[in-house]
Parts: C-alpha cells; structure tokens; sequence
C-alpha cells in the first residue's frame, strides 16, 4: 500500500511539473522590456528609448500586418533595425550595443 501512494504521489508531482514547464516556458520579451534591458546596459537617455520603442514598435506592426516573411526578408529587416539603432546610439554605446549582441550569439555560458 505504502509504494503504490508513493507511486502516486510522484506521479502527481510529475504531471503537476510537466504542465507548469509548458504553460510557463521561456517568453519572449515585450518593446518595452527590451528597451529597458538595453536602457540598463547601454545607460540610454529617455529620447534614446523613445526612438528605439518606436523602431521596434513600427517592426512589429509590419509584422503583424502581413504575410509571413522568409527567412531572408527577416534578416533585412532585422538587419535595417540594427542600423537604426545604432543611429540613435553614441560610440560608447554602440560598441557596448556589439557587445551585447555577441555575447547573445555566443549564448548562455554553461
């Protein structure tokens, strides 16, 4: 009787943890979020912010407008964004902002 409770239980507690790894997976960051994150990190005046929230804001009602792009229309828009923000950025930032992104390609250390 004892093994079949304890049985039980794990199996309740493993199905308890599966559903919550699904519901409550990784999320993708809101505008504002990342903008937050980079004001952090890059020490980004209030226009700066400003200026970037609208050039993520106007990506993303582009890409909700339409058809879904290619793989190659992603990475020219992605790759006009960039620019984009790097215009708003000073050279200290900008060099702080390629950090960044390198270190986000690299991935997570383990």
């Amino acid at each position: 009787m004892k093994k079949i409770f304890v049985f039980a239980l794990a199996v309740l507690l493993g199905a308890g943890t599966m559903s919550a790894q699904r519901e409550g997976g990784p999320r993708r960051m809101s505008t504002e979020e990342r903008v937050e994150h980079m004001a952090k990190a890059l020490d980004l005046t209030a226009e700066q912010q400003k200026k970037i929230i609208d050039i993520y804001k106007g990506f993303e009602s582009k890409r909700q407008e339409g058809t879904r792009p290619t793989r190659e229309e992603m990475r020219a828009e992605f790759e006009k964004i960039d620019k984009e923000v790097n215009a708003v950025l000073t050279d200290e930032q900008k060099k702080k902002y390629e950090e960044m992104k390198q270190a986000r390609r690299r991935g997570p250390r383990r």
